[in-house]
């Protein structure tokens, strides 16, 4: 659960989390209001406290808590976010479709129409265009929320990610996306429900617009070019089979 001045909503999502999830790991992204404090006058046994001591994004929160639940020998990990945004009576759902098979759960909340229209109209039209261009970059033609950071994902899927390559701040959850993508995971996206109250995004769009579509264009180029690579390594192996006489389509 990455962490960045949620005072006011951080016990509520940690109250958010079913009983039956063994480990919460909340990880303050170098908070300067009083998240800390609130996190630590919860008395709930299974949260577990991280800290930055700067601010690194919220991507760098997510990995921070990637890697202690690698430590930790858990075999499912999931995300949700400190800002209370995320129904915990969802995650039986992402749970239910790693179960079922699939490497990496991704939350949409555009499949679950009773609560769609709770998202505010600027943010559904940006994610509504995001998405589609990340469907497109990366060629998946499933139903996508690619800015959704509400996820699940198997322990040894994690293991095969270089979380280090992976950019650290807004816009991780698309990175995320992309990384099990290129890594040919079962991607299964799973409806979530929408939830808006109070808060207020700090998010300046005039910044956030180019970086998204940077993050998008920057691994359209990566899937690109690993495919190139895979092209390569197959025909030579073709040619250095027939060399020794031996025909592939035999």
């Amino acid at each position: 659960m990455p962490v960045h001045n949620e005072q006011a909503h951080v016990a509520r999502a940690i109250e958010r989390v079913p009983a039956f999830v063994d480990l919460i790991v909340a990880v303050d992204d170098g908070s300067s209001d009083q998240s800390v404090s609130t996190v630590l006058r919860i008395s709930d046994p299974r949260v577990t406290l991280l800290r930055h001591a700067n601010n690194r994004g919220v991507g760098a929160a997510t990995k921070t808590g990637y890697r202690h639940c690698l430590t930790a020998h858990v075999d499912l990990i999931g995300v949700m976010d400190g800002d209370g945004q995320m129904d915990g009576r969802d995650l039986p759902r992402l749970l239910d479709a790693v179960i079922d098979g699939a490497d990496y759960a991704k939350g949409n909340r555009f499949l679950e129409e009773k609560t769609i229209g709770r998202m505010p109209l600027h943010r559904y039209i940006g994610n509504r265009v995001f998405s589609r261009l990340a469907r497109l970059a990366a060629s998946f033609g499933d139903s996508l929320d690619s800015h959704c950071g509400y996820t699940v994902i198997r322990r040894e899927s994690l293991e095969c990610l270089d979380l280090d390559e992976l950019y650290d701040r807004y816009g991780f959850p698309t990175e995320m996306f992309f990384a099990a993508r290129r890594s040919d995971f079962r991607i299964q996206s799973v409806a979530v429900s929408s939830v808006y109250s109070d808060e207020v995004s700090g998010v300046n769009p005039f910044t956030i617009v180019p970086t998204i579509l940077w993050l998008i264009l920057r691994n359209y180029l990566r899937r690109l070019a690993l495919a190139r690579r895979r092209r390569g390594l197959f025909a030579f192996s073709r040619g250095e089979a027939e060399a020794i006489g031996y025909r592939l389509d035999a």
